[in-house]
């Protein structure tokens, strides 16, 4: 079955430097090395199954295929739901949700062998970017205290802790740190 006109490339993203307007990540700035060059495409239907095995693959509470389903349906102003490829292969895929002035990052994921390569760092960096575009004001999260790795590439970004979500995941009953990045200076403000 041919991939439908909605898994078109969003934007390319060659140059991170200036794909949101010039703005600088925390992690980079100076940076000559960029890492990869990514170009994320809208997930469709026929993306689902390969992201829900890698999602089990990644996650111990993975989410179901429905939940994958139900962000394809989403309307594009809500949520975004993303994948990247290389040479035909899932690599990396993401879920992103669109609230008032703010972009909730759902879900991210690197297939395991691509981890450490750049393809996460260059993710985050297109999805901020793809955030300014749209206005957005704060992008958010949630992280395991225990995701070690996670952890530092969102901090890198500049990514503070706003709040704790006490017994946040099914499979261990492990809080999840919320947080947050100011896209836009005058949301400093609100991060406390």
């Amino acid at each position: 079955m041919p991939r439908s006109s909605a898994t078109r490339p969003l934007r390319r993203m060659a140059d991170p430097a200036t794909a949101d307007g010039g703005a600088r990540s925390a992690a980079g700035s100076g940076s000559a090395a960029r890492g990869p060059s990514i170009t994320p495409v809208r997930m469709g239907v026929v993306d689902v199954p390969e992201v829900a095995d890698l999602e089990r693959e990644i996650f111990p509470d993975a989410w179901s295929v429905d939940s994958f389903l139900a962000e394809v349906e989403r309307r594009n102003e809500i949520g975004l739901p993303l994948v990247v490829r290389e040479r035909g292969a899932l690599i990396a895929y993401a879920i992103l949700w669109f609230i008032v002035d703010e972009v909730h990052l759902g879900n991210i994921a690197v297939r395991p062998d691509r981890q450490g390569t750049g393809i996460g760092k260059a993710f985050l960096r297109w999805i901020l970017a793809e955030g300014r575009r749209r206005g957005m004001s704060l992008c958010t999260l949630e992280v395991r205290p225990s995701n070690v790795a996670a952890r530092a590439l969102y901090e890198s970004f500049g990514f503070r802790q706003i709040a704790v979500r006490r017994r946040y995941y099914h499979d261990n009953r492990e809080d999840a740190l919320v947080l947050a990045l100011a896209l836009d200076p005058s949301a400093e403000s609100r991060l406390g």
